[in-house]
């Protein structure tokens, strides 16, 4: 917690996910369906209360990143080994591997020159193609495997560009491990 005594957006994130998690199928899915430049829906100004961010609902970027929360939230009824928020799966990996931890290639889930596009869009634009990344993970992903939804958060938040580096880098960090894996198998059988 920050010296002020107020959650940090990590604890804030953390909770949020928890409530998502435990949330019905139907508030959920009127989350999913919020329109971010509106008022936003009764579930979401609930979760803000209890999430610990109603103080600092400014602009969009709150609604933006509640959307996109739900929308990577597994569906059905809660079961004890879904995962939204993992600090632990950088953004960029789960966009490299899609959430399969096993990925074997050669493609990424999410092509290398679209990420590369999304790195170089200016920050104001960066709401609505993080919602489209959402979007392609949550039909693919595993409801075990979680993302690290405070990347998510900063690059909504800030347009530092330090968010943005961390996200290529993560990307090809796991894109350059199964390259290397690949290099490794063939070296032994050479």
């Amino acid at each position: 917690m920050p010296p002020d005594g107020r959650p940090s957006l990590e604890e804030k994130i953390a909770k949020t996910s928890v409530i998502l998690l435990h949330s019905g199928p139907g508030p959920i899915a009127r989350l999913r369906r919020m329109d971010v430049t509106g008022p936003g829906e009764a579930d979401f100004w609930q979760l803000a209360k209890y999430g610990g961010f109603l103080d600092e609902i400014a602009g969009d970027n709150w609604l933006r990143i509640v959307k996109i929360m739900s929308l990577l939230t597994p569906k059905g009824d809660y079961k004890a080994n879904h995962v939204l928020h993992d600090p632990a799966t950088p953004l960029g990996r789960l966009l490299c591997d899609g959430g399969n931890r096993d990925w074997s290639g050669p493609r990424p889930f999410y092509a290398e020159d679209r990420l590369m596009r999304f790195v170089a869009m200016p920050f104001e634009k960066r709401g609505d193609a993080l919602e489209r990344m959402a979007r392609m993970l949550a039909s693919s992903r595993r409801p075990n495997s979680g993302v690290n939804c405070v990347d998510i958060a900063c690059l909504l938040f800030s347009a530092d560009v330090k968010h943005t580096r961390k996200l290529a880098k993560t990307y090809y960090q796991r894109l350059d491990s199964k390259a290397s894996q690949d290099t490794i198998g063939k070296d032994t059988v050479a």
